[in-house]
């Protein structure tokens, strides 16, 4: 009789690990749809920015052809400033 009464308080520990086990499970299980949002939110994010990165970089020819234009209105601009002074 005291061999069964062990064996039945064993079993009843294991159900109630049992119990918190799953009890953890369907708690994460809940988690699920809103890391799934998160990621999702978080991918379309990196693409918005890899997107403006993508344009800025089509831009770049451009402000480098236009790079040696604005130098040289620079210096032209403080030649005369110089001129000026003197």
């Amino acid at each position: 009789m005291a061999d069964l009464e062990d064996r039945v308080a064993t079993l009843e520990r294991e159900m109630t690990a049992l119990k918190a086990r799953v009890d953890t499970v369907e708690e994460d299980a809940k988690n699920i749809p809103d890391l799934i949002k998160t990621e999702f939110r978080l991918s379309n994010s990196q693409i918005a920015r890899l997107s403006r990165d993508v344009a800025e970089l089509r831009e770049l020819p451009a402000k480098v052809d236009a790079l040696p234009r604005v130098v040289a209105e620079l210096v032209v601009e403080m030649l005369e400033q110089h001129n000026e002074k003197n």
